[in-house]
């Protein structure tokens, strides 16, 4: 009897164990994934929610986002040249102006949309491990508009889930925790010179030089 126990209680472990090393792999797959993708010279991204629009342009080092309210009047440019370092933020409403920066003072977005579970290089082997461990962090099967996900999640009252393309590593829709949402569109190699050009600055207004 004690033999049969132990038996099971192995085979239990090596269940277990199996699961941790199959959830692990899929969290590091798509870390991996998504660096690959970020690592592109260029790409173009559309996120929406209920309230703001984000278009988002990158070609070698240039790059440029506009953020758009839905239900408001903002509207904001970022242009970064990532050679030169500069930086300049475009107010796109009726008063039309502009600042200008060294840096970007951690305003400017210069990668593509993160998930809650992306873990930078050198943290990536314990924390992903201590996400397969978790028995809270789910990973379902799923699709989002044609798209092959892994649905990623935590079993706790108003936490948000996340659908992250297996192909691609990217998230492409999340469900936040308060009933909101955000739908992320992205295409690669199609960003234009042109759609990366920098507002017309004798339009604008300088209200700040740094």
């Amino acid at each position: 009897m004690k033999k049969k126990i132990w038996i099971t209680i192995g085979i239990i472990i090596f269940i277990l164990i199996f699961i941790v090393l199959i959830r692990f792999n899929i969290y590091m797959n798509l870390d991996k994934r998504y660096d690959e993708m970020n690592a592109k010279n260029n790409y173009y991204y559309y996120s929406e929610t209920e309230n703001t629009v984000m278009t988002y342009w990158k070609k070698d080092n240039i790059h440029k986002v506009n953020v758009k309210n839905v239900k408001g009047e903002g509207n904001i440019t970022f242009w970064k040249n990532a050679d030169t370092n500069e930086y300049y933020m475009f107010n796109e409403t009726e008063n039309k102006t502009y600042s200008k920066y060294i840096g970007n003072n951690g305003m400017m977005v210069e990668n593509l949309p993160l998930t809650g579970y992306n873990v930078s290089s050198e943290n990536r082997l314990g924390i992903n491990l201590m996400f397969a461990i978790n028995p809270f962090c789910t990973i379902s099967n799923g699709k989002y508009e044609n798209k092959r996900c892994y649905i990623l999640g935590y079993l706790e009252e108003g936490s948000s889930k996340e659908w992250i393309e297996k192909e691609t590593g990217l998230p492409v829709y999340i469900e936040f925790a308060n009933g909101t949402y955000r739908k992320i569109q992205y295409s690669f190699d199609t960003v234009t010179d042109e759609d990366i050009r920098i507002p017309n600055i004798e339009e604008y207004t300088l209200i700040e030089n740094q």
